[in-house]
């Protein structure tokens, strides 16, 4: 399985221009993907979108459509133009290959925080069948602004891996209906924009939790590839550094896989990341 990792900033290239064809050619040209995890992608808001270019979910779809698209956005406002059906959405968009057995978007915690900058969060949820069974890959999008923010939704995506281990150790009873068996995941995949460095607490919580840095599955104690300001030093001031992961459960340790970063485009101010992962 391949799976691509990206936030692309709503297409705006490090050269202040909003192309999102430009991502989508980049994206095309990288050869075939099982599995898209995109960050910041916006509809019908006009801080981010090019003109005449406003819904970029639908764009995307379009040139993806051999893909299932699982849309999440943190909130949903109505559009500037007054039409009952458009909304004005910021989100991720993650791009499934084979037809999901299931999907759900998590709200992640929006705690109070006087005086910060502030959006609700959220973690797309995707579950594929694969080698070890059903596969859940959650695409997201920590907060910025707050360390605290960013660690309580670290929490809440940790809860949610003890949910799913629990439901293994005790199998619920199953009846027809909406209580009919459902597709509970053997393994699970997080990635995305954590917004938090390897020298971090928040690096360090999710290994304590027994997630597993895929580069780190990879590559052992070599130090992470660089995601983020390598070609924006506007935006990142302090330079070049890691804040995107693959973060893999337990039942994934012993898989072959391979973790690359492409740090030559500048399409974003954060790079993508690839996992290709024997499953």
């Amino acid at each position: 399985m391949r799976i691509l990792s990206w936030n692309i900033q709503c297409g705006k290239a490090c050269d202040g221009e909003v192309d999102l064809n430009r991502t989508i050619e980049y994206i095309h040209s990288r050869g075939e993907f099982d599995f898209i995890c995109l960050q910041e992608v916006a509809r019908n808001m006009n801080e981010y979108c090019a003109p005449n270019k406003s819904d970029q979910l639908a764009i995307v779809q379009q040139a993806f459509p051999d893909f299932t698209p699982i849309w999440g956005s943190g909130f949903s406002w109505p559009g500037d133009t007054g039409e009952r059906l458009e909304r004005r959405e910021f989100g991720n968009l993650s791009l499934a290959k084979s037809v999901p057995v299931d999907f759900k978007v998590h709200q992640l915690p929006k705690p109070a925080a006087a005086g910060k900058k502030q959006m609700q969060r959220i973690a797309v949820e995707t579950v594929v069948d694969s080698k070890t069974g059903y596969l859940s890959i959650i695409n997201t999008h920590l907060a910025f602004h707050d360390a605290n923010e960013n660690q309580l939704q670290l929490e809440r995506l940790r809860v949610l891996e003890k949910e799913r281990l629990a439901q293994h150790d005790s199998p619920k009873e199953v009846a027809s209906g909406c209580y009919q068996q459902d597709y509970l995941p053997s393994a699970r995949i997080l990635c995305g924009d954590f917004n938090f460095g390897t020298d971090s607490s928040q690096y360090s919580y999710q290994l304590e939790g027994g997630w597993i840095d895929a580069w780190q599955h990879c590559y052992g104690f070599e130090k992470n590839a660089l995601t983020c300001g390598v070609h924006d030093s506007k935006q990142w001031p302090e330079g070049p550094h890691c804040r995107d992961y693959f973060w893999l459960s337990s039942e994934l340790q012993s898989f072959e896989s391979l973790f690359t970063v492409d740090t030559d485009t500048s399409l974003s101010d954060h790079q993508p990341i690839v996992l290709e992962l024997d499953i």
